[in-house]
């Protein structure tokens, strides 16, 4: 049976490598003809299998569909395998560097797998979350991750109806039927406040996030136990949005309550930021007056100042489990991944800051004799 050669002779004068321009789009076996095989072996290089192709080969057939801009059809695909290789991401609020920083993490173990991830914010609208979760099931993803609050979640629809594989995310504790994946927030919190113990400190207020992790919240629960297991009465406590404003408001509010508190946990880091703002406009010194740790150990937290002691949670651990527990068997309905946080001690408490892992600087000088030539 005769096959097409593909040669590496020169064009003639005059002549174009690339084909004339194309009213419709190029199909598989436009790039076939050009590359010189058949449309089977395009199929192996677009889906990288089943079969493999020579390393030439595979590089002729994808130069001719960059040729002709060929673009393979993820609709059909998907119909052959089963699969979109795409999963939903649901978040409240993208601009919290914690789920910002979870986010990435979450795309770059997917993408290990060969899946792309959809993200949508909701803005803490339950509202606009139900209309989400009906666009994203729609585009035929293959599993939903969701961050979002139990209270939300409980009034639901469209998370109850989803009928694909689903994980809550960001969930310190199981949800009867559900995938979950979370830290060990109460344990956190413990540590933390035991820290502050450690410390010498002895009237630890809290500021708690408004509709989190369940009521009451388990940084709450972890917060009151240390202070009791210590034998120390509970300390002042407000609850606020999860924002740098929320924490800036609660600061004030703490110390209102309680003018002579020396310490404050402040359930997430943005939270921890406003507050250390507001005690820096009363002239409170960080640490010698008021102590600050928080939940969570997000990037900011390094570059506040000072510089926040945290429970840093294991993002990159976190978003492998949720991942995992997608494509996990009916099974696994029920389960719930936990995983502890890290006790990171820097100066926000009293602890020694911990060194600063800097890039290389390429400092740019002005020529001091401007306009001469070099010699």
């Amino acid at each position: 049976m005769a096959t097409q050669q593909v040669t590496d002779r020169a064009p003639a004068p005059g002549a174009t490598t690339a084909p004339a321009p194309r009213r419709t789009p190029a199909t598989r076996a436009d790039v076939a003809r050009l590359a010189g095989v058949s449309t089977a072996v395009v199929s192996y290089v677009v889906n990288n299998g089943p079969r493999p192709v020579a390393a030439a080969t595979a590089e002729r057939v994808r130069e001719a569909m960059d040729l002709l801009g060929y673009r393979p059809n993820a609709s059909a695909r998907a119909l052959r395998r089963g699969t979109t290789e795409t999963l939903g991401l649901i978040v409240a609020d993208s601009l919290n560097p914690y789920f910002a920083e979870y986010t990435a993490e979450l795309v770059k173990v997917a993408a290990g797998l060969g899946k792309r991830i959809l993200i949508a914010d909701t803005n803490q609208d339950s509202r606009a979350e139900e209309e989400i979760v009906d666009e994203l099931v729609s585009r035929q993803i293959d599993g939903l991750l969701f961050a979002s609050s139990f209270a939300r979640l409980e009034r639901s629809r469209a998370f109850r109806l989803a009928d694909i594989p689903t994980v809550l995310i960001d969930c310190p504790g199981p949800l009867p039927g559900r995938r979950t994946v979370g830290s060990d927030a109460a344990g956190a919190a413990e540590m933390l406040v035991g820290h502050l113990i450690d410390h010498g400190r002895r009237r630890i207020g809290m500021i708690v996030g408004d509709g989190g992790f369940g009521d009451p919240d388990p940084r709450e629960q972890g917060w009151r136990r240390a202070l009791r297991a210590a034998g120390l009465a509970d300390g002042a406590l407000v609850r606020v949005p999860f924002t740098r404003e929320g924490g800036y408001a609660g600061g004030a509010a703490l110390l209102v309550e309680d003018p002579g508190l020396d310490a404050v946990f402040a359930s997430n880091d943005l939270q921890a930021i406003g507050l250390v703002r507001a005690l820096h406009e009363r002239g409170m010194r960080i640490p010698e007056d008021v102590a600050v740790v928080s939940f969570d150990g997000t990037r900011e937290s390094e570059f506040c100042w000072p510089p926040l002691t945290v429970a840093r949670q294991p993002l990159e651990g976190l978003a492998a489990a949720a991942i995992s527990l997608l494509d996990a068997p009916d099974r696994a309905r029920g389960t719930h991944v936990q995983l502890t946080t890290e006790l990171v001690r820097r100066s926000s408490c009293g602890c020694e800051p911990a060194a600063i892992q800097q890039p290389r600087v390429h400092v740019l000088t002005r020529d001091p004799h401007p306009g001469e030539e070099p010699r």
